[in-house]
């Protein structure tokens, strides 16, 4: 039955759904147990699943409820800076907040209310008490891709279900996912669209980007641009819907390229960092890390969009003091960005490469040597790159912004010229 918000004040600045699918979901809050928001690019997904989390626990105090990205450092890049800026101030000085624990991620609010802030990296670890609700971002990213992201995802889902008991007995119980589409078959195709694997008291709220009413033309446009109409990533990215993607460009494998742990200690010689810039697109920054065998290891990955120069720039000192010292080649696009990064104290230099030969480097690396293994590896926690590598295909220029970035690195390394690194 739903609950009434008489007495309850339900803040937060700058959200207002749309009178579409958006407001039908928070409308169904307390009477689907399983909801899922299945919408395209800048569709407010993110938005409205923090809206929910933020609404049940003014209208539930002393609620437990869990927030889950795929993996953990997207906690930090994602999600906390949407939070606080939806409530106007940093988390520790929030009047709401009681007590954050940042080295927890643990949110006590003043209401009594607690929520737990945890990536899936591994999600056997998301094990614990009993709790009230589950919010899931992304979830088509947990676990990467292959066999090894479906174990994963099928994990996850029962941890879900078996920690939706209520922390307290008679509390409201719910779950939601807020995602971009993956294909038909998924785990999530099957517990929300299958016909006959459905979860009961399920529902799918999707909606295209042309339906969010609080997107520029502008930006629709730019987004679309990047798709080609009628593809699988158009259906998914644009429109919202499951949809399968032809075999990309590379012959990449989960099984052989993606990395459960990083490289020993030692082994990487020398890091090289990639630049694509991004605005309504995703920018992206990759620390790839070659051994002495100039053996290519993607080790980490920013990937976000709407992200302005002072924040690239400041992931990219961060991703430096984790890695070393390192050229970052930049897409040449934007010749001032690339001096901003050099007066920062970044060695920003602009990739002159043509595409298709940083293609044919890129995905020949991806070709099993005469050793048995491949030129390029992947760690698991570079779920945009390692998607973006399934799907690629060279003949339509969209979802490429960590190939791009990979391919200015690769490059980079051969010797071209002035801009050879060395």
């Amino acid at each position: 039955m739903g609950r009434s918000l008489q007495n309850v004040t339900v803040v937060n600045p700058g959200y207002e759904p749309h009178a579409g699918k958006q407001q039908q979901f928070h409308d169904d809050r307390y009477e689907v147990f399983a909801r899922l928001i299945s919408a395209g690019t800048g569709g407010g997904k993110t938005e409205a699943g923090f809206h929910e989390a933020w609404s049940w626990t003014c209208e539930n105090p002393d609620c437990v409820g869990y927030i889950f990205e795929p993996i953990y450092p997207m906690l930090n890049r994602i999600l906390i800076p949407l939070m606080e800026m939806r409530l106007g101030a940093p988390l520790e000085k929030c009047p709401f907040v009681a007590q954050f624990h940042r080295t927890e991620n643990r949110i006590k609010w003043r209401n009594g209310a607690t929520w737990w802030l945890v990536g899936l990296d591994d999600p056997e670890m998301a094990e614990g008490p009993n709790v009230d609700w589950i919010w899931a971002d992304e979830f088509r990213l947990v676990g990467g891709s292959g066999p090894s992201a479906r174990r994963k995802q099928e994990t996850a889902w029962k941890v879900f279900i078996r920690r939706l008991r209520g922390s307290r007995p008679g509390n409201e119980t719910g779950l939601w996912i807020t995602t971009t589409p993956d294909a038909p078959g998924s785990v999530l195709y099957e517990k929300f669209e299958d016909p006959v694997k459905r979860s009961p008291n399920s529902k799918v709220y999707r909606w295209g980007i042309d339906e969010n009413p609080f997107l520029s033309e502008e930006y629709r446009e730019e987004v679309k641009a990047a798709h080609v109409p009628g593809s699988g990533l158009y259906n998914r990215f644009i429109l919202g819907l499951f949809s399968a993607v032809a075999a990309g460009s590379f012959a990449f494998d989960p099984a052989t390229h993606v990395l459960e742990e990083l490289p020993a200690q030692g082994a990487i010689k020398r890091v090289v960092y990639g630049v694509d810039w991004g605005w309504s697109n995703p920018a992206c920054i990759l620390a790839i890390g070659l051994d002495g065998d100039d053996r290519a290891y993607v080790l980490e990955e920013f990937y976000q969009p709407r992200t302005s120069l002072e924040t690239i720039i400041k992931i990219a000192g961060e991703m430096r003091s984790r890695w070393g010292s390192g050229s970052f080649i930049c897409d040449r696009s934007e010749p001032r960005s690339i001096e901003e990064m050099r007066r920062a104290g970044l060695n920003a230099v602009p990739d002159r490469s043509k595409r298709e030969e940083g293609i044919r480097e890129l995905g020949g690396r991806f070709q099993v040597a005469g050793d048995g293994r491949p030129r390029i590896f992947v760690h698991k926690s570079c779920v945009n790159f390692i998607s973006e590598a399934q799907v690629y295909d060279e003949a339509k220029k969209e979802y490429d912004h960590a190939i791009d970035a990979a391919r200015y690195v690769l490059m980079s390394l051969r010797p071209s010229g002035d801009w050879f690194v060395m």
